[in-house]
């Protein structure tokens, strides 16, 4: 008997299959709104692993922001126990689906790898009963990623990548690995905005002087 996947396995093939139905359909593009239909508006943590795997991709002026107030609406959910609703103006963006299909496929594969290390443990960590802290906390990383500055989203996000990735996987252990990369990540994207302000009034002092 072969042995069961690992639940991100199973999760990541969801993903796949539904992007997958989704071009077959002679769709071009997926907007943000849809997306949420097709993989389910209670879905609070898949889409979570979702958005934040579309963060790491390269999109035009804007997209970082749009993605970053995706995940506070998504996390806005879990926090409140309801369905996502997307605001329109989030909603009705629009997203390359042969792109997604496409690192849906890379992201299938990274799971597989990333499984033989990642198992069940410390599920405490991982509950139904941790939904109200985790929403929090991405809501709360979620809004320093909107910021206008650019990288501020990078490192902050490959964090919430991680413990989206563990949270669906059960595994504590990599909760705790994403909460120091968030941590980490936050340091950084507070230094740069604190870096970027400073710059920002020297040259309007020098313009006034």
């Amino acid at each position: 008997m072969s042995a069961r996947p690992a639940p991100i396995t199973r999760y990541t093939r969801r993903i796949a299959a539904s992007l997958k139905r989704a071009a077959e359909q002679d769709q071009s593009h997926l907007t943000l709104s849809r997306l949420v239909e097709i993989l389910g508006p209670r879905a609070h943590r898949l889409l979570l692993l979702v958005v934040s795997l579309f963060n790491m991709i390269p999109g035009p002026p804007g997209y970082g922001g749009t993605i970053a107030w995706t995940t506070c609406a998504i996390a806005v959910g879990m926090l409140t126990g309801r369905p996502i609703r997307l605001p329109r103006i989030i909603g009705k963006r629009k997203l390359p689906l042969d792109l997604m299909v496409k690192a849906s496929r890379q992201v299938v594969k990274v799971a597989g790898i990333l499984a033989r290390f990642s198992r069940p443990r410390m599920r405490w960590m991982t509950g139904a009963g941790v939904n109200t802290p985790y929403a929090i906390l991405v809501i709360c990383v979620s809004v320093v990623m909107s910021l206008p500055v650019p990288f501020i989203n990078a490192i902050p996000n490959v964090g919430l990548c991680i413990i989206a990735f563990s949270m669906l996987n059960r595994d504590g252990a990599g909760v705790i690995v994403g909460l120091v990369a968030t941590a980490i990540g936050l340091a950084i994207a507070i230094a740069i905005f604190i870096g970027a302000f400073h710059l920002g009034m020297a040259a309007i002092n020098s313009m006034a002087a």
